[in-house]
């Protein structure tokens, strides 16, 4: 009998530390399943996305990425996420290129090759030496500091990390040059990503720092992998923001070009996820917004929006309300976070404004 009890004991404490328990908890960004736009078309040569000039946020599962776009004549701009699968390596700008086609033609790719293979659970394929597997035509994001970089999510989670690769632009670059950037050939030299959690109740979170390319002990080191980066540093978070710093800085910021990619995000659902909560009975209208947002539910107390950086745009207190009118025509286009407190409990909301 009680060889009986301790196994159903140890039994027990198996389940509580089953990493299948464990990452079951885990959500991680799939490109495969695109939110808005609904599908995500490719111009097949050049494995561009063929919305990347586009004006609107890119938004997946559970996350929104920041993405601002458009047309000067023929040419087309943008800054901050688009989805590239080309995996093109190749030097199309700097000063040791042969080509004369121009990295604005041909921005859409990594130096790791492609996308990252995953196996049929999701989990990621790496070879013998822990080196993650690729492939051309297989989606990841591309992203271009020319504007604010913003991740928002559709609640706040823990961070748990994310996989990051150099761009070929700065990548050659960095080695030689590009007519804009000079070379990182100087000891100290540097060129980095600082990625920072932000929390709506709490500001601010932390900041977690990733070398795409370091000048050391003679040599410039660049790694061409996907590589992992750990940000559970960063605790509880809505958004992320993204910010790309060199030693190559100028009159008007910095002159490395500003690019990396980035897959594989993840975040798990906080220890509040796990337990049952009342069901909210808030309505938001219309959604997207252009003029007037209208909040409706039972007995609202408070509503507090924020932005893709988690800055509070708009705050009500009251006692009691039933249908609040948020005028809204004023905010810039771009995706809002929308926490309400009313009779149910808590509930937040994702809004887009047109």
């Amino acid at each position: 009998m009680k060889q009986k009890i301790v196994l159903f004991v140890l039994g027990i404490v198996t389940l509580a530390y089953n990493p299948l328990f464990v990452q079951a908890q885990v959500i991680t960004l799939d490109l495969s399943k695109p939110v808005d736009p609904s599908a995500l078309t490719f111009d097949e040569e050049k494995g561009q996305w063929t919305d990347s000039f586009s004006d609107a946020p890119l938004v997946f599962e559970h996350f929104t990425f920041s993405h601002d776009g458009g047309m000067y004549g023929t040419s087309g701009y943008w800054s901050g996420f688009v989805v590239g699968t080309s995996g093109d390596t190749c030097d199309y700008g700097s000063a040791n290129s042969a080509s004369t086609d121009g990295w604005l033609l041909n921005q859409w790719g990594n130096m790791a090759g492609g996308g990252i293979k995953t196996n049929p659970d999701g989990s990621v394929v790496k070879d013998e030496e822990d080196k993650v597997l690729t492939e051309k035509g297989i989606p990841y994001l591309i992203v271009n500091e020319y504007g604010e970089l913003a991740v928002t999510f559709d609640k706040t989670y823990e961070a748990v990390g994310v996989y990051l690769n150099n761009h070929p632009w700065p990548y050659y670059g960095n080695l030689y040059g590009d007519g804009y950037a000079r070379a990182l050939d100087q000891e100290g030299d540097y060129y980095k990503v600082i990625i920072t959690g932000l929390n709506p109740e709490t500001g601010e979170t932390g900041k977690v720092e990733h070398l795409f390319a370091e000048y050391k002990d003679g040599q410039l080191v660049q790694n061409t992998d996907w590589e992992w980066v750990d940000l559970s540093s960063l605790g509880k978070i809505s958004s992320l923001t993204l910010t790309l710093t060199s030693t190559d800085m100028g009159e008007w910021g910095m002159n490395t070009s500003g690019y990396f990619c980035l897959d594989k995000l993840q975040v798990r659902h906080t220890e509040t996820d796990l337990v049952p909560s009342v069901v909210a009975t808030v309505q938001l209208y219309p959604n997207p917004v252009v003029d007037r947002l209208i909040v409706s539910g039972s007995a609202i107390r408070q509503v507090t929006i924020t932005d893709l950086s988690g800055r509070t745009v708009y705050q009500y207190q009251a006692s009691d309300q039933a249908r609040l009118t948020i005028p809204v025509s004023a905010w810039a286009k771009g995706v809002y976070v929308v926490s309400v407190w009313d009779n149910s409990g808590r509930s937040t909301h994702k809004i887009i404004k047109k």
